[in-house]
C-alpha cells in the first residue's frame, strides 16, 4: 500500500517590495513538489501581508503569468501539464484566507514559507509557527531572523573571526539626530561605497555611492525602504553564491555560482531584466579557492545557527573570502544561479525540494501535522 502523500502549503507574495518575486519563487516551488509525495497546495499573501482566498490565490498566479515569461523548468524536467497557470490555480488552498488564523486545525501539512525580504523571510512567520507547533520548511527561525538583516550578519559574523567588508551603520534616529556626524564616520571607508536597506533583497533601495556629495541622497533615498541601513566599502574581487541546505551537523553544499553583475549595476533591473545575464556555474575557480570559499560558507552558516536553505554570498580577495551578504531565501526559477548551482551536483529542482521537506520533518518532530 502506497504511503499517504505530504500536504504542503507553499506561503508566497506578502507585503515586502519583493511581492512578485515571491510569487514567482513560490510558483516554482509548487511546480517541483512531487505530486506523487506531496499534496500541494498553494496560499497567497496579498501586498498588505494578508492571507487571501482561494479566488485571490488564482488572480494572482493569473496576473503573473500574464506580465511574465519564467522558465520553470531546466533541461530534463517535465512539467506536469501544458498549462501550468490552470494547473496551479487548481492548487490554491481553499481555505487560503484562514491560513495561520485557525492555529494549523485546518488541512495545512508542511508550511514552506517562500517570502522574499520582510513580513515573511524575517523570522516572523517561522516565530508564529514555532509558537504554535507547526511544521515548516525553509531557513529556520534563527537563521531567518539574523540572516536578513545585514547588520546583525556582520556584527555576529565579525564576532566568530569571519571576514567581512569595512562597514558602519546608518538608523532613522542617528540621521535625523546628527547627520554630519553619520557623513564623517562613512568617510574612512573610502569610495566607492554601498548603501543597502539592511533588511530588503533584491538590490531595492541599494546605491553605489562613487562622490562624497551624493552620499547623503543615498541615505535619505535607502532609508524610505528600512529604518536602518548599511553602508560598507567595496570588496575588490568577483562574488559567488554557496548554497547550502540541511542541518547543522550534515549540511549538504551546492557547486559555486559566479556573479555576472558588474558591480556598478547591482540593482532591481540589473538582476530581473530580461537581458540579464545569467551567473556562471560552476564558478571559474580553482579546486583550491573552490573549497576554500564552501568553508567559509559552512562557517557562516554555523555562525547564524542556520538550518533548512541558504545562500551566502562572499568575494575572494586576495587576502581570503569576505562576507557580503546571506540570503535566507533564495530567488527560484529554472535559471536562478542557486537552482543551477545544485543542479549542477546532480540535485534536480524536485530532490532540492525534497531534500527542504524532509530536513524539514525530521528538525520539528515535536511539531503536529
Amino acid at each position: 500500500m502506497n504511503a499517504p502523500r505530504q500536504t504542503v502549503s507553499v506561503l508566497f507574495g506578502g507585503k515586502s517590495p519583493e511581492h512578485w518575486v515571491s510569487v514567482k519563487s513560490g510558483l516554482f516551488a509548487m511546480l517541483h513538489l512531487d505530486p506523487a509525495r506531496y499534496q500541494v497546495r498553494g496560499v497567497y499573501f496579498d501586498q498588505q501581508g494578508k492571507p487571501a482566498p482561494a479566488a485571490s490565490c488564482r488572480n494572482a498566479i493569473a496576473t503573473f503569468f500574464a506580465r511574465n515569461e519564467v522558465t520553470f523548468f531546466g533541461p530534463g524536467e517535465t512539467p506536469p501539464a501544458d498549462d501550468l497557470c490552470t494547473w496551479l490555480q487548481e492548487r490554491a488552498h481553499p481555505s487560503g484566507e484562514m491560513c495561520l488564523r485557525d492555529g494549523g486545525q485546518g488541512d495545512w501539512g508542511l508550511f514552506l514559507p517562500v517570502f522574499h525580504g520582510q513580513g515573511g523571510e524575517d523570522g516572523s512567520i517561522q516565530g508564529f509557527l514555532e509558537f504554535m507547533r507547526l511544521p515548516y520548511g525553509g531557513c529556520n527561525l534563527e537563521g531567518s531572523a539574523l540572516g536578513i538583516d545585514k547588520i546583525l550578519t556582520k556584527q555576529f559574523c565579525e564576532a566568530a573571526g569571519l571576514a567581512v567588508a569595512p562597514w558602519t551603520a546608518v538608523t532613522v534616529v542617528t540621521w535625523a539626530q546628527n547627520q554630519q556626524a553619520c557623513l564623517e564616520r562613512c568617510r574612512p571607508l573610502g569610495l566607492p561605497l554601498f548603501i543597502k536597506p539592511a533588511r530588503l533583497g533584491s538590490s531595492i533601495g541599494l546605491h553605489r555611492v562613487t562622490r562624497f556629495e551624493d552620499l547623503a541622497s543615498a541615505i535619505e533615498d535607502a532609508l524610505k525602504w528600512d529604518n536602518r541601513i548599511l553602508i560598507e566599502a567595496q570588496v575588490q574581487g568577483i562574488e559567488y553564491g554557496i548554497g547550502i541546505a540541511g542541518n547543522q551537523a550534515h549540511p549538504r553544499i551546492s557547486a559555486i555560482a559566479e556573479s555576472t553583475l558588474r558591480s556598478d549595476s547591482f540593482d532591481y533591473d540589473a538582476k530581473y531584466s530580461a537581458d540579464a545575464l545569467d551567473d556562471i556555474v560552476p564558478a571559474r575557480l580553482s579546486e583550491t579557492d573552490t573549497v576554500r570559499l564552501q568553508e567559509f560558507a559552512l562557517k557562516v552558516w554555523r555562525a547564524l545557527d542556520m538550518r533548512g536553505i541558504a545562500r551566502i554570498d562572499c568575494f575572494l580577495s586576495p587576502e581570503g573570502p569576505v562576507l557580503n551578504e546571506v540570503n535566507t531565501m533564495p530567488g527560484l526559477s529554472a535559471w536562478a544561479p542557486f537552482v543551477m548551482a545544485w543542479r549542477h551536483i546532480g540535485v534536480r529542482a524536485p530532490d532540492l525540494m525534497d531534500l527542504i521537506t524532509q530536513e524539514a520533518l525530521e528538525r520539528m518532530p515535536y511539531a503536529r501535522r
